[in-house]
């Protein structure tokens, strides 16, 4: 589609980084102005933000994988990969606080819900929830904070790509948390029935990110085009349900212990093929010639059969013969 190249275009431009605001309202007026729209569908600013961000997003996250990825596609038939993944329990059963870093200009916050490995100091990122539309957006800084009289803290945030004018106070143990995971093709197993989700609900007015309940899972076989998978949601602000593709759904930091689960399982299976059925040893099958000499190499079915009477043939070297090497392969 020509309106994605164009924005995948400026993302380049902007070194995957999200466009000032003006520039993405620029784009929703362009587009809203199409010939398919005009008169009919406004595109808003909102939507496009979204856009980039999911974008952005899912081009870091895939330059940040680890070398070695799970191939969905190799696992044998016979082993259902949601059922291991629901009889595997997280590390911990609670969910450690932790600091938050980053750019907040005030003393750190203890965020329930937020979790790092201790041999883990890379930034943590975070999102947060609006109060003006209930949806879900990335943060870029947090600028203050207090104490309610409830006790309750909230933090003054600045929403990536939004105007300073536009900050919110957010209660930080309910709608502060850290930044969901655009999902790769690969980490649909991962995602499983009862799963909290932050998922892309697209409207007439508006497409937002709300958070869902997954209800169902259609696995279905991965082809050239990667993830062919459905996921039946139910989202929780207005109790609606849609069927959407992986590339719809963001999942949870705390979902990464499955697939460090199913990583371990297919190395284990792997080195457990190996082991069963161990590469032929050619040093061991191959017959040592004697004295080093050259072995001429004849098809049986191509011998001349002048050669049966002879009791004691010499095997003299011959330029056509091929030589091998004895006690190797």
């Amino acid at each position: 589609m020509a309106e994605v190249t164009e924005m995948e275009a400026i993302l380049v431009q902007h070194n995957i980084a999200i466009p000032s605001r003006h520039i993405l309202e620029d784009l929703a007026d362009k587009f809203s102005e199409s010939v398919e729209r005009k008169g009919k569908i406004v595109v808003q600013f909102k939507q496009i933000w979204n856009w980039f961000q999911n974008r952005r997003y899912a081009l870091r996250a895939k330059a940040n994988k680890a070398p070695g990825k799970l191939n969905v596609s190799s696992m044998p038939r016979g082993v259902d990969i949601t059922n291991q993944m629901r009889n595997v329990l997280p590390p911990s059963a609670g969910l450690k606080p932790t600091h938050m870093t980053g750019n907040l200009m005030t003393p750190t916050l203890s965020v329930p819900g937020v979790m790092r490995s201790g041999s883990d100091n890379s930034y943590l990122e975070f999102e947060a929830k609006s109060a003006r539309d209930g949806a879900w957006y990335d943060v870029q800084n947090f600028l203050a904070h207090r104490n309610l009289e409830t006790g309750d803290p909230e933090v003054q945030v600045r929403f990536a790509g939004f105007e300073v004018e536009e900050v919110e106070w957010i209660n930080v143990k309910r709608h502060v948390r850290q930044r969901s995971l655009p999902c790769e093709a690969s980490e649909c197993v991962a995602v499983l029935a009862g799963d909290l989700v932050l998922c892309f609900q697209e409207g007439k007015d508006q497409a937002l990110y709300f958070d869902a309940k997954v209800l169902d899972a259609q696995r279905r076989r991965h082809d050239v085009r990667g993830c062919r998978c459905r996921f039946l949601v139910r989202y929780n602000h207005d109790q609606s349900e849609e069927i959407v593709p992986l590339r719809k759904i963001c999942r949870r930091p705390e979902t990464d212990y499955r697939l460090q689960q199913l990583h371990s399982a297919a190395n284990d299976l792997a080195n457990s093929n190996q082991l069963k059925n161990p590469a032929p040893d050619l040093a061991s099958t191959t017959p040592l010639p004697q004295s080093g000499a050259s072995v001429p190499v004849v098809p049986p079915d191509q011998k001349d059969p002048s050669l049966t009477a002879l009791s004691a043939p010499s095997a003299q070297p011959s330029s056509n013969a091929a030589s091998v090497p004895g006690g190797s392969a």
